[in-house]
């Protein structure tokens, strides 16, 4: 029975899809296996970093990172069907541009917390300002990359075979993924996560201030819209579920994403009644 089940697991319309990105698929498995070694290290080593367990960084990273790889296959594959892309601009070559950049982040973030200090808004030494200029940049790269790569959702849809429900999630999703993506650069450009003193009360592993606001938590919002929303249409397809009901969730989402927003820019927390 259990072979019988992988077999009809191999032949999936999902597997299939994640067979068409090796890339992604490879480094998905791969941040996930580093998500466990670091959980490991984060029982053995107990250094700190502003309070903060050494390892959880680079473990936050490791797992977001390992989900938005698993999600490129879905966002490339109906993309593969496009006539009279550039090759530079094809779907699996900004998948891999997407790829390498989230490993060399990943390498610098886990170097920095082997090394005992922070890999973020650390400019007080010339190597950690370097390593923080370069790790900048890759994201710059993968976020400039995803957007090219998501841009046929908006401008040739009626050339792609998802269904409405599914490009909705991917357009909804992207927009919020970009906005999040510049709460990142916001809080690049401030040196801080924080609007207010974030004081020392913190949600556990994420880290978010409970007493201030976090930009951290519209980042968060922010870039996992790429995987919810599309998602939800793709379950709204799969299960003929009412399509008002998907665009309403689409828009309640963005609005959450607008309420955390506004409440982070007025410095309070996302959890300020804990």
């Amino acid at each position: 029975m259990i072979a019988a089940e992988s077999r009809a697991m191999a032949g999936s319309p999902v597997a299939e899809i994640l067979r068409s990105n090796s890339w992604a698929i490879w480094t998905g498995i791969l941040h996930a296996v580093l998500f466990v070694s670091l959980l490991v290290l984060s029982l053995i080593d107990h250094r700190t970093v502003d309070g903060v367990d050494n390892w959880y960084k680079p473990m936050k990273f490791a797992l977001s990172i390992s989900i938005f790889a698993f999600t490129l296959p879905f966002l490339t594959r109906p993309l593969m069907s496009l006539k009279g892309v550039p090759g530079w601009r094809s779907p699996l070559v900004l998948s891999r541009i997407i790829c390498l950049m989230l490993w060399g982040e990943m390498i610098l973030i886990t170097f920095q917390a082997a090394r005992g200090v922070r890999s973020h808004f650390n400019i007080e030494s010339a190597l950690g300002g370097a390593i923080y200029s370069a790790m900048g940049l890759m994201i710059l790269i993968s976020t400039i990359a995803t957007a090219l790569l998501v841009l046929p959702y908006f401008r040739r849809a009626a050339e792609l075979d998802p269904g409405p429900s599914i490009i909705q999630g991917i357009r909804f999703g992207s927009a919020l993924f970009l906005m999040g993506s510049l709460a990142g650069g916001i809080m690049s450009s401030m040196l801080t996560h924080s609007v207010g003193d974030p004081g020392m009360h913190r949600i556990p592993f994420l880290g978010w201030s409970t007493t201030a606001g976090d930009i951290r938590a519209v980042h968060f919002f922010g870039l996992h819209a790429i995987q919810i929303l599309p998602l939800i249409g793709w379950l709204g397809q799969d299960r003929s579920w009412s399509p008002g009901w998907i665009s309403g969730f689409n828009w309640f989402y963005s609005a959450v994403f607008l309420g955390i927003t506004v409440l982070t820019g007025a410095g309070l927390s996302v959890v300020y009644w804990m």
